[in-house]
């Protein structure tokens, strides 16, 4: 048992607080972290899959309207698939971040063009990858295994990373298998959770699609042996799916990855932070190890729910507000949330203190010294 409770603070990592506390990548963070008395974690980013081989890639900007279009489109033998966004005036902005990251880069986007996985195209679609079940059989085409010398190379990068993580007395967590949350980023938000209710049998295969994905990438990252893996649910909130449709189609995806993780040996995350309300009595069945992201106020149960509900069964990251607490909040605020969070959470073991999912960029530094100083004196079992 820890003599205190845990204190992990995520963030990416082009991510500068002053001139003093800065870092350029994740193992710079990790050992500011360390001598701040934090317990930062080392970051396994999984490979990304690419288009295979003998698909053609056509890209395209235009103005039409006043307004800039970015497009581009994959040649597959099934037929083409192609996505268009509006490309507004802040797409080139700094915090347009690289979103699939690589264990040993900075997270800096170096170009600017479409990538297939960014949240940036989300809200600035005007024509989505999918747009119909005949599409699906494209996408495979797209979302292929890297060839064997970018898996070596991602192997090598990844026993670097351990190796770092030994040195210096690290939990290692690999970053992040993706299923549901594909349909955020692949089709049309509205028409997807149609589907759900019009046509079921689309849904299910879209889910083997990344499903066998998420298997093949799971499988590499286990043969490293990992202290952790974690899966990405952030839209897998009631808000999008609803309690039937998570039990029919989340849960059990997420409990067959959570079996193949723990016969490797390793620990299984589930990173969720929003809606937890509703699914805390759906969360009970859930192998999940550590729920990740517990924001206290956007899920519509207080921190005594939580606590009492799923507490005793699995570990809880998370319990402090990154928005609202962290960098809206006065001093007193941010202390009182500290001391909240630690006091309902922490009894019994099973909780590490963090904000919510992380750190972004505008965040005051002198608001997370104050996070970490009340952590500290709050934080010591008694």
């Amino acid at each position: 048992e820890a003599d205190r409770v845990p204190i992990f603070i995520d963030g990416v990592p082009n991510v500068f607080f002053t001139q003093k506390v800065k870092w350029y990548n994740q193992f710079e963070r990790a050992l500011v972290m360390k001598e701040l008395g934090c317990d930062p974690m080392i970051n396994i980013w999984l490979p990304t899959a690419v288009p295979s081989p003998e698909v053609g890639i056509r890209t395209w900007r235009e103005k039409k309207d006043g307004k800039t279009y970015l497009g581009k489109e994959f040649s597959t033998p099934k037929g083409n698939l192609r996505q268009v966004i509006h490309e507004t005036e802040d797409w080139v902005d700094s915090s347009h971040g690289y979103w699939v990251q690589r264990t040993l880069e900075s997270g800096e986007k170096t170009t600017y063009g479409m990538d297939v996985y960014d949240d940036w195209c989300v809200s600035r679609r005007t024509e989505p990858w999918v747009k119909g079940k005949e599409d699906l059989e494209k996408l495979k085409y797209i979302l292929k295994m890297p060839a064997k010398w970018e898996l070596d190379e991602w192997r090598h990068d990844t026993s670097r990373a351990m190796e770092f993580a030994q040195k210096h007395d690290l939990l290692t967590c690999v970053r992040r298998t993706i299923v549901s949350d594909a349909s955020q980023w692949f089709c049309g938000i509205e028409w997807f959770m149609y589907q759900l209710y019009d046509d079921p049998e689309f849904v299910e295969e879209f889910f083997e699609i990344f499903e066998e994905i998420a298997a093949w990438q799971t499988q590499l990252a286990l043969e490293q042996k990992p202290d952790v893996l974690q899966r990405r649910g952030w839209y897998d909130t009631p808000d999008f799916w609803g309690g039937a449709h998570f039990d029919k189609y989340i849960a059990p995806s997420v409990n067959n990855e959570a079996k193949t993780v723990h016969s490797a040996g390793a620990k299984f995350a589930y990173l969720l932070t929003e809606g937890w309300g509703p699914y805390l009595e759906k969360f009970k069945n859930l192998d999940v190890d550590l729920f990740w992201g517990l924001d206290p106020n956007r899920n519509h149960a207080t921190l005594e729910e939580v606590k009492s509900s799923i507490g005793a069964q699995s570990t809880i990251l998370g319990g402090v507000s990154s928005e609202e607490d962290i960098i809206l909040g006065t001093e007193e605020q941010i202390r009182a949330a500290v001391r909240r969070a630690v006091e309902t959470m922490a009894p019994g073991g099973g909780f590490i203190l963090a904000p919510s999912v992380g750190l972004w960029r505008g965040t005051p530094w002198e608001n997370v010294a104050v996070f970490i100083d009340e952590a500290h004196k709050a934080g010591a079992y008694k």
